[in-house]
């Protein structure tokens, strides 16, 4: 994957042979240092993801100077960190959340399985700060010849409509009102696209045909009314 880099975790197996616990937590420091040093500048950093205590990995714990010390680092170049508590979470270290023995608290957290007693569900946790940034609806699961509808593409009920203006420019701001004009109508959108401009049509695998009649009458009531209405 493009702009991910690794460094080593510090564990028995996963460093130079022959190494004691207090050298494999230097040398994967070090690594780490000579990344942010060497090969990515640190504010081109958006994050340090990691587990606090590994779990596919072999359950490897890693020593408290480790853990404090990335939190550390990341304190100094103003890199978030995320720790990944969906196997090591909700209470299986002795702790609530494995961060916990280390004294270190994540910017964001990722918890899931142990949480649903086996149904589908994780969660992202993290402060207001931070979840403020990304807008509501901006994530929502696991992705022709009008003259503001650029384009109309999808396979079966997984459509997408693409708004842009008459220069062809995407157009965001014209797919805005279409939303407000459907959740008037009793109709919740969401936008795609790397322009935002994009609004998709996914249906669930139960939804009746009086339903996406409904859904498309709210849609063309509330499309036509806002294309009409551009200069």
């Amino acid at each position: 994957m493009d702009n991910v880099y690794f460094v080593p975790y510090p564990g028995k197996d996963l460093c130079p042979a022959g190494m004691t616990e207090e050298e494999r937590t230097d040398y994967a420091l070090f690594e780490l240092n000579k990344l942010l040093k060497y090969v990515v500048y640190p504010e081109d950093v958006a994050c340090i993801y990691m587990e606090p205590v590994m779990g596919e990995g072999g359950y490897v714990v890693p020593s408290r100077k480790f853990i404090q010390s990335v939190r550390e680092i990341c304190d100094k170049h103003g890199i978030l960190l995320i720790f990944d508590e969906i196997q090591c979470g909700y209470g299986r270290t002795g702790k609530m959340w494995a961060s916990q023995n280390f004294d270190v608290v994540p910017d964001i957290m990722t918890v899931g399985k142990a949480i649903a007693g086996g149904l589908p569900m994780s969660a992202v946790i993290s402060t207001p700060e931070i979840m403020d940034k990304w807008p509501v609806g901006t994530h929502g699961t696991t992705f022709g010849g009008n003259p503001c509808i650029s384009d109309v593409r999808g396979i079966g009920l997984m459509v997408a409509i693409e708004f842009s203006h008459k220069d062809g420019s995407p157009a965001p701001d014209i797919w805005a009102k279409v939303k407000k004009g459907c959740l008037e109508r009793h109709m919740l959108t969401l936008n795609c696209g790397v322009n935002g401009n994009g609004m998709r049509f996914a249906t669930p695998l139960n939804v009746k045909k009086e339903e996406i009649d409904e859904g498309l009458s709210a849609f063309r009531a509330c499309s036509c009314n806002t294309i009409w209405s551009q200069p």
